[in-house]
């Protein structure tokens, strides 16, 4: 049934990553955060059904990432202390981004992407265009450093049981949540997930409702005459008409975003040696905007209500761009 649910892992997780590692090796990576097919799989979605997120839950507080285009005053911040101050940067009549005005002589640190903001706040800060907190602890501060940490773990190649290559190694790199958050999803639909999944590469996790807040419901404000929009769950954009990656949707007059990230999913082609049977391949070259991008519209806004950003190949239906309006 529809409803809010937590997914918490019960141990490293692994995405789409092992790589031998020598000299002149590729680069070592994990996948992070998990997408919204990763998400599917691990709750077992029927296709009838739809999914929002992954967001984030602590505590059942709801938090998103911090836009990328915030910066602050304070400089050289060290754990475990968090940011005093936050400044929504402001696109200027020379198409750029920039500091207000009265900061132009100041020195400042960029931080966006780098925090999770409560939901609430963040509708707050992005209205007033500033945010001052008390000190830099909680309770005071309600931000929150990134609560996972990737791990690298190496091991040597084995077949059969048996080391192939002795001093040689394959290098995994998994990603470690902190202790007492979770990845919270939307499930809309009549499906109710079991209470265990699988993510990644067999990490077991557990599955639960989550009652859901007033407070939330800010995910599907309408905005008639939209400036803009901001990324809270990663985004798939191509451009009209053309397989390209990019890393806007269509109508954007400016923006602020990651560079992308791989992402692949499987394709029936039909086999080279028998035409009448399809196998499975990989799809390369598609790039995923991650989620903290900015995006101002040009003209007509394409939409007026927050949510996912309708898709072509319906990937929409799996919470992909998810965009709340301002």
């Amino acid at each position: 049934m529809t409803g809010w649910y937590k997914i918490i892992p019960t141990g490293p997780i692994t995405i789409g990553n092992l790589t031998p590692v020598g000299q002149n090796s590729g680069q070592v990576g994990c996948r992070w955060p998990p997408n919204g097919h990763q998400l599917a799989a691990c709750l077992n979605l029927p296709s009838q059904s739809q999914l929002w997120g992954p967001f984030w839950e602590y505590n059942s507080n709801f938090y998103v990432p911090l836009p990328l285009p915030v910066y602050t005053l304070d400089l050289n911040i060290t754990s475990p202390n968090l940011p005093t101050n936050l400044y929504r940067m402001q696109w200027n009549e020379q198409q750029q981004w920039q500091v207000q005005p009265e900061h132009r002589s100041q020195e400042f640190e960029m931080i966006g992407g780098q925090y999770l903001i409560p939901g609430n706040t963040l509708q707050l800060f992005w209205q007033e265009q500033k945010l001052i907190f008390q000190s830099g602890t909680a309770p005071d501060n309600v931000l929150q450093p990134l609560p996972w940490s990737s791990l690298t773990l190496s091991h040597n190649r084995r077949q059969d049981f048996q080391v192939v290559e002795e001093g040689g190694f394959f290098a995994e790199q998994t990603t470690l949540m902190a202790p007492g958050w979770s990845i919270l999803v939307k499930i809309i639909g009549d499906y109710q997930p079991p209470d265990w999944g699988i993510l990644g590469a067999g990490t077991p996790v557990t599955m639960s409702p989550i009652q859901e807040k007033n407070t939330w419901k800010w995910l599907t404000a309408s905005c008639p005459q939209p400036q803009g929009g901001i990324l809270l769950t990663a985004a798939l954009w191509q451009q009209p008409g053309r397989k390209i990656s990019v890393p806007k949707p269509p109508g954007v007059k400016a923006y602020a975003a990651e560079m992308g990230i791989p992402w692949q999913s499987w394709k029936k082609v039909r086999d080279r040696k028998d035409p009448n049977r399809r196998v499975s391949v990989l799809t390369p070259g598609e790039w995923m905007t991650p989620a903290g991008a900015v995006y101002l519209w040009e003209g007509t806004p394409p939409v007026s209500e927050s949510g996912p950003y309708p898709d072509a190949f319906h990937r929409d239906a799996l919470g992909y761009g998810h965009l709340w309006l301002f």
